[in-house]
């Protein structure tokens, strides 16, 4: 019985630890050029990750945005017109918690949370069946 309790309690813990989890993001409303902004940590929705949006009107970068975004706007390139500019942005996106603080973020592969959840839930089971041998 306290194998069985014990298989069902790391069972849950391991999927309450890698699934489900938000991610945090840096949230900067848009600045202008090289001006620092007033930063602060947002919680994602289910679906979000961590994003810098940069925009630019020919070969000058002038405004930068950091938030959550829907992982569908990822890689997605605007054109957009504010008076009389036209200026193009492009959407960078990363999965990592706060992963957005830096000025250029990473670009993680789609199935790098799999990979390291999938490692997690094995090596978990494989911690179970050896103290369910001991236990």
């Amino acid at each position: 019985m306290n194998k069985l309790l014990l298989l069902i309690l790391v069972t849950l813990l391991c999927i309450h630890s890698g699934a489900g989890q938000q991610k945090r993001c840096i949230k900067c409303e848009f600045t202008l050029g090289d001006i620092p902004c007033i930063q602060s940590t947002v919680t994602c929705n289910t679906g979000e990750v961590c994003a810098s949006i940069k925009g630019k009107a020919g070969s000058a970068n002038f405004i930068t945005k950091k938030d959550c975004v829907e992982r569908s706007r990822c890689g997605v390139n605007d054109t957009t017109s504010w008076g009389h500019l036209t200026y193009t942005t492009s959407t960078v996106c990363c999965e990592e918690d706060l992963c957005n603080s830096k000025s250029e973020p990473h670009q993680s592969e789609s199935g790098v949370g799999v990979i390291r959840f999938s490692l997690l839930a094995g090596l978990t089971a494989l911690l179970c069946f050896f103290l369910t041998k001991i236990l």
